[in-house]
């Protein structure tokens, strides 16, 4: 009896540890299922956050449409006169209430050509490159100029950028001017200070090399002045009209964009005072 009593009470204990087991095992699974809907809900809200983050982003980047179309109400404050466009009056408040980094103004008769010009006093010379005129990144960017030059436009060369962009926005009708007829029809670019107008007469719309001019030259020596016009004049590829008189006191803007399918080359409008 006494084996026996140990025997069924040896797997008693046997049973009861076995339970126990049982318990424990559930106890664990319970836990394993509860880690995973705990990582379910985890990854849960690591993607919303992710998602969220992702949106804000986008909130910041440039849409090209939405900033034509920024561009255009801007536009709708410039008062035209039809017979002179010496005095077309641009409303710099409204303008520079948008971004006090707009200075002046710039009008290419024939074309869409018709934007605010910024340059930036607190970020790189490049900014503007990549951020719209309300500080968004990306295209189209906006119309600008560098610190190098001064905002009076009465440096020797002023170099204005602008993107080729395929909506027709920004510097890309600058290539109408690839057309002989078309270049010697709209022949002026004006520019517009808050207390002056500036007409331009173009002389040369012409294909260049992708080099920086700031770095390759120094216009302020008038040998390196002439090397740039020579070069200006003497391209192949564009037009050019040699009667038009340049020199350091009229000065050069040289309206600077992309070519599409030459990264290397830029199409270049250039302009002297008249």
């Amino acid at each position: 009896m006494r084996k026996q009593d140990e025997f069924e009470g040896t797997r008693g204990k046997r049973r009861k540890k076995g339970k126990g087991g049982n318990k424990i095992l559930i106890i664990v699974l319970a836990l394993v299922l509860l880690a995973g809907a705990g990582g379910g809900v985890g990854f849960y809200i690591y993607n919303s956050q992710q998602k969220s983050k992702a949106a804000a982003e986008d909130a910041k980047k440039a849409d090209p449409d939405k900033a034509q179309e920024q561009y255009d109400k801007m536009k709708s404050t410039v008062s035209v006169d039809a017979d002179d466009p010496m005095l077309r009056k641009i409303d710099f408040a409204a303008a520079q209430g948008e971004n006090p980094d707009v200075y002046a103004w710039i009008w290419v008769p024939g074309t869409n050509v018709d934007y605010p010009i910024l340059r930036s006093e607190s970020e790189d010379d490049a900014y503007y490159l990549n951020h719209t005129i309300d500080g968004l990144e990306g295209l189209p960017g906006t119309i600008y100029t560098e610190k190098y030059n001064a905002k009076d436009f009465t440096d020797p060369v002023t170099v204005i950028y602008g993107h080729n962009m395929k909506n027709g926005s920004m510097f890309a009708d600058l290539h109408k001017y690839e057309d002989k007829e078309f270049f010697d029809n709209n022949p002026y670019i004006y520019i517009y200070l808050p207390d002056q107008v500036l007409r331009y007469r173009i002389f040369a719309a012409v294909t260049f090399d992708d080099r920086y001019l700031m770095g390759n030259y120094n216009f302020f020596f008038p040998e390196d002045f002439q090397r740039y016009l020579d070069e200006l004049k003497s391209s192949i590829d564009g037009n050019v009209n040699t009667e038009v008189n340049v020199t350091q006191e009229t000065g050069i803007i040289t309206l600077s964009t992309c070519i599409g399918d030459s990264p290397s080359q830029r199409w270049m409008v250039n302009a002297t005072k008249e």
